[in-house]
């Protein structure tokens, strides 16, 4: 797999998702399927890991050895658990921030999450999708990129890949961080397993959070729409204000940690270079492909945003 490969599977999932997107506006047995929260997420996740598998195999690449998906130490994935922990408090501030703007997108959902069983919301949620994301982002295509020389350039295009993909600002601006943080976990065990780990624990906090609150009483929508309005601008303002003193306390915790891991799996060395590599000019990663494949992610996020008004 190379980098124009690459792009063309980004554009493929993203037309993928508009193309569904449309199709159940429009089709009554789509419309159906999209009401079907279970068969919306099995399907929406298809779009992603079918064209990463399928471009895989088109280019005669072992899907476990391309994505370097092997195991770890145990430590190394108990530690992986810490570093995701002491992410939160730097995913919460950016998703606080862009809450500013729109609307928090999965809360939106959470009526509709929790009419299924916990455990069935937790493997689609917690378990197919990160494995879909992680397989074609920090696999097929944070694997392409780096193959040339400026590393730390193929870890962020391929973090702003992954938060553009969501369409919706919200869920892009906190999986852009994420992102961030999963190349980095991939980078310091040289292996995606880590990085699966952590988001898994990321989605899995967040669809056990749904549950509690439904369990609290008067259904998700109705409490975030309390909280919302008893809640103004200082008070908001106020609670960014935490989690960024927070956050600025544990990210280098979690530095800290991510350094434990690469000298654990042996990769020190490899995790200064890729910091290094910065510096180098490597490649051209952008392309028509990609290009097209952003900006129909950046339409369909602005209009969200206006539909939203």
């Amino acid at each position: 797999m190379n980098i124009k490969k690459a792009n063309w599977m980004f554009l493929v999932i993203v037309l993928s998702h508009v193309g569904l997107s449309l199709l159940a506006a429009y089709t009554p047995l789509l419309q159906a399927m999209a009401g079907n929260m279970a068969l919306n997420i099995i399907v929406s996740e298809i779009t992603i890991w079918l064209p990463a598998l399928l471009f895989l195999l088109a280019g005669r690449n072992r899907p476990a050895v391309f994505c370097r998906i092997r195991p770890v130490h145990i430590s190394t994935a108990l530690m992986t658990v810490l570093f995701t922990a002491l992410m939160e408090p730097l995913i919460t501030v950016v998703n606080a921030v862009s809450m500013l703007f729109v609307e928090n997108t999965v809360a939106g959902l959470g009526d509709q999450l929790t009419q299924l069983p916990f455990f069935s919301m937790l493997l689609g949620i917690a378990v197919y999708g990160p494995f879909s994301e992680e397989l074609a982002f920090r696999g097929v295509i944070y694997q392409s990129y780096r193959q040339q020389e400026n590393r730390w350039k193929a870890l962020l295009l391929s973090s702003l890949l992954f938060g553009l993909m969501h369409m919706n600002l919200n869920q892009a601006c906190y999986a852009f961080v994420m992102g961030i943080a999963l190349a980095l976990l991939t980078e310091a065990s040289g292996s995606m397993v880590p990085a699966f780990i952590a988001h898994f624990c990321v989605n899995g906090l967040s669809t056990a959070l749904i549950y509690a609150m439904d369990n609290v009483g008067g259904g998700i929508s109705e409490l975030v729409e309390t909280a919302e309005s008893s809640l103004g601008g200082r008070e908001l303002l106020l609670s960014i204000s935490l989690y960024l003193l927070l956050s600025t306390l544990f990210t280098p915790m979690a530095g800290c940690v991510l350094a434990w891991i690469a000298r654990r799996e042996g990769r020190g060395e490899e995790l200064r270079s890729l910091w290094r590599s910065r510096k180098i000019r490597g490649s051209r990663l952008m392309s028509v492909p990609l290009a097209l494949g952003i900006l129909i992610c950046v339409a369909m996020i602005l209009m969200e945003m206006v539909l939203s008004f």
